[in-house]
């Protein structure tokens, strides 16, 4: 009975531990560097003037995201800023109620996708600081 309830805390304390690593490396302000569709190739999303929707993506890519330790990010989206908190559990990275899906943090790469949302859009953010 001993010997569980010990290997229950090291457990424990291990993802714990972990937990607070990946979230070590959100603290920072983050770039938005591409936003992919889960289109396949073959298939083209409906766009009336391609000119002007090419221009929109590249407008869409001014966002940055700067996550605080005390659990505050600010979003600054083509000059709208805003204000939230934010939590990340296991891999379920939630910014105000919206939930995401992190694919991928390290150092300089965060990768999330939208959770349960119709269609696998992925957001691609380079550290900046």
């Amino acid at each position: 009975m001993r010997i569980l309830i010990i290997l229950t805390l090291i457990l424990g304390i291990n993802s714990c531990k972990a937990q607070s690593i990946s979230e070590n490396k959100l603290i920072g302000k983050w770039i938005l560097v591409a936003e992919t569709d889960s289109f396949p190739d073959d298939i083209e999303p409906l766009n009336e003037n391609k000119s002007d929707s090419e221009s929109d993506s590249k407008a869409e890519l001014k966002t940055s995201l700067t996550f605080n330790k005390d659990k505050k990010i600010f979003i600054n989206q083509m000059g709208n800023e805003y204000d939230a908190t934010y939590k990340l559990t296991d891999s379920i990275l939630t910014i105000g109620n919206r939930n995401y899906i992190v694919v991928k943090i390290d150092k300089k790469k965060l990768i999330y996708k939208n959770k349960g949302g119709l269609f696998d859009k992925h957001y691609e953010y380079k550290k900046v600081e």
